[in-house]
């Protein structure tokens, strides 16, 4: 017979929420430093940009990009600085910084200037995937338009080369900005906006309700002394950049969908789709780890109906409206239904679990008919 026993196990079933990288941004760009240590530097909404960045050497470019992000993100807005020299390879420092921290994005304050660089990051960012299973998007820049005497550009010319850096390229996880802005700081603002707290990373940076971008506006000239007109923008939009733009009659500067670098026909042509699919699959993976090698995930119908309740908790949470008074501020993806995920069994030991994220419906284009109604006797 038995011998009296009374056994407590705590059982821990992953029902807690994960904590996010969404809106932490690594950003990455040239200075003065020796050595071969680079260090992570860590700033907020309350750092002294200035003060700290030209402490540790960096550059001007780095600083006014950094800058801009702060002044963008507002409130509650955070960062890590890698400071790199002139000969390093970027994805190194990058793979550094990620031995001690995690980020949504990586912003490279280094202009691209070829079909090449772009491949490049979108290369990098498969490969960290593969090493660590880190879901990043990266924020690139172009150069500037050329205005020197020599070998200045004019807009069309601009507009021309630009278009050559994107063409054919596919970098569904890469969005580009031209450095437009007079006082170099289009790339710092364009990431400022996508880190900003007040709206969900299902929000588009287009969103006028926002407010407009914050700093210096102005816009370069090209070698002539023209100024930057919307039409340019439209074709820069046209050509895969995310840029800038304003509304006739309606004060302020906004800024275009942002725009990726995948392919037509794609899925994720829109910052805000890949951002929502990258967050469910950072929670995702999490929760898949969790059930390796557990019994309960098996396929008879009790189990498979729990583990689709499991594998959505966080789409759910996701999902979530908030509602004041009236109004009510909608969650970063629609509620999932229960036909949003499907477990199959490929053998006994190997599962495969497709999950559906449905993103809102957001409308950039609004067109509006009006009529003249003509009553009579009136």
């Amino acid at each position: 017979m038995a011998w009296p026993t009374v056994n407590i196990k705590i059982l821990n079933m992953m029902q807690g929420a994960i904590p996010g990288v969404e809106q932490h941004f690594l950003f990455v760009g040239h200075g003065n430093v020796t050595g071969t240590e680079r260090n992570l530097i860590n700033i907020d909404s309350t750092s002294d940009i200035e003060e700290l960045l030209k402490s540790k050497k960096a550059s001007d470019s780095l600083i006014k990009t950094v800058l801009a992000a702060q002044q963008n993100g507002k409130q509650n807005w955070t960062a890590g600085v890698m400071i790199i020299d002139e000969t390093d390879d970027w994805r190194d420092i990058v793979d550094a910084a990620n031995e001690v921290a995690s980020f949504e994005a990586v912003v490279l304050d280094v202009p691209m200037t070829a079909k090449e660089n772009i491949e490049q990051a979108n290369t990098y960012r498969e490969t960290l995937k593969s090493k660590t299973g880190r879901e990043i998007f990266i924020i690139g820049c172009t150069p500037a338009i050329d205005t020197s005497a020599d070998n200045g550009q004019t807009w069309e010319a601009y507009v021309t080369a630009q278009a050559a850096i994107t063409k054919d390229v596919a970098a569904p996880y890469v969005t580009l900005v031209p450095m437009l802005h007079a006082d170099g700081t289009t790339l710092g603002k364009y990431a400022g906006r996508l880190a900003n707290k007040e709206v969900s990373i299902a929000d588009s940076p287009a969103r006028v309700k926002t407010g407009s971008v914050l700093g210096i506006t102005e816009l370069a000239t090209d070698k002539d002394g023209k100024a930057c007109q919307l039409a340019t923008l439209k074709t820069l939009h046209q050509n895969r950049l995310a840029v800038p733009m304003w509304y006739p009659d309606y004060p302020g500067q906004y800024w275009t969908t942002g725009i990726t670098l995948d392919v037509p026909g794609g899925d994720l042509q829109d910052i805000r789709h890949v951002r929502v699919l990258l967050k469910a699959a950072r929670k995702v993976r999490v929760r898949a780890i969790a059930r390796i090698a557990d019994r309960e995930l098996n396929s008879t119908p009790g189990s498979m109906e729990s583990a689709k309740l499991y594998f959505t908790q966080d789409l759910r949470r996701m999902a979530r409206n908030v509602k004041i008074g009236d109004y009510t501020f909608p969650g970063e993806i629609k509620t999932p239904l229960p036909d949003d995920i499907s477990i199959t069994w490929l053998d006994s030991e190997h599962v495969q679990i497709m999950l559906k994220v449905t993103p809102y419906e957001c409308p950039v284009k609004i067109t509006i008919g009006i009529m003249l109604n003509k009553r009579l006797g009136e």
